[in-house]
């Protein structure tokens, strides 16, 4: 969304309210109830569906997902009107080429996001916090800790998560954490144990409770939707689309 202003409505697994101020990235993910609009003003936007390693790896980085629905930019995204031309472009024909060509225009978008997200060096904004914090939930840490590791008190730190993300610090962090394990689980082999110890939980009968509760299915159960590529009620593929091929 390049410029207006408008509100995220997440409704299930649970419910939050996020504000969205243009220039802004809404990451929308399988199995989440959602809403977004904007205002009586409206807004500009571009959309684009897409799935795959790429995605995976975005998200893994901390700078958008299930876990940070709402993004916001430093400045509008450069060369956004061009890149979703050929996007148009290659999803409007057929064959590899097309296909390799509209996975380029994607991996362009997400570096240009990645560009436009970039805080002013020697700030500490709401979203370079969250990056932040983001990037070291798997770190056994307390909420104090988190804090003063991005130079803010405890309550100063909350007040930024729940502006940003709709949750506490907290539940912020262990939502970092089962979106990373739902993309272990997806895209690799390791056993529930070593995925468990990966995103931060040393006890994996703990971290199965955590995911299942989260994610409504037991880790084994999860990678055996993906593996199937199967939709459910709580969690539609990723499978349906050819990866990293998108739609506009």
């Amino acid at each position: 969304m390049s410029e207006g202003h408008g509100e995220y409505e997440e409704y299930e697994p649970h419910g939050r309210k996020v504000p969205v101020l243009g220039p802004a990235v809404i990451w929308l993910t399988p199995g989440t109830l959602h809403g977004y609009g904007s205002d009586a003003r409206g807004w500009s936007e571009h959309w684009v569906l897409f799935e795959g390693e790429s995605f995976a790896a975005f998200e893994a980085s901390g700078l958008g997902g299930h876990h940070r629905p709402v993004q916001a930019l430093a400045r509008p995204v450069d060369d956004a009107d061009e890149i979703f031309d050929q996007l148009r472009e290659a999803v409007g024909a057929v064959g590899p080429r097309a296909e390799i060509a509209a996975s380029v225009a994607t991996q362009r978008l997400l570096l240009a996001i990645l560009d436009a997200a970039d805080p002013v060096e020697g700030t500490t904004d709401g979203a370079s916090v969250i990056d932040l914090v983001s990037r070291d939930a798997t770190r056994p840490l307390s909420v104090a800790a988190r804090a003063a590791a991005v130079g803010l008190s405890t309550r100063e730190l909350g007040v930024l998560v729940r502006a940003a993300t709709g949750l506490t610090v907290n539940d912020f962090v262990i939502e970092v954490r089962i979106a990373r394990a739902q993309s272990l689980l997806a895209e690799t082999a390791l056993d529930v144990g070593q995925i468990a110890a990966q995103v931060g939980y040393d006890d994996a009968a703990y971290f199965s409770r955590i995911f299942h509760r989260r994610a409504g299915a037991a880790p084994s159960a999860f990678r055996r939707q993906q593996s199937r590529g199967q939709i459910d009620e709580n969690h539609p593929s990723r499978a349906e689309s050819i990866p990293e091929n998108p739609m506009i």
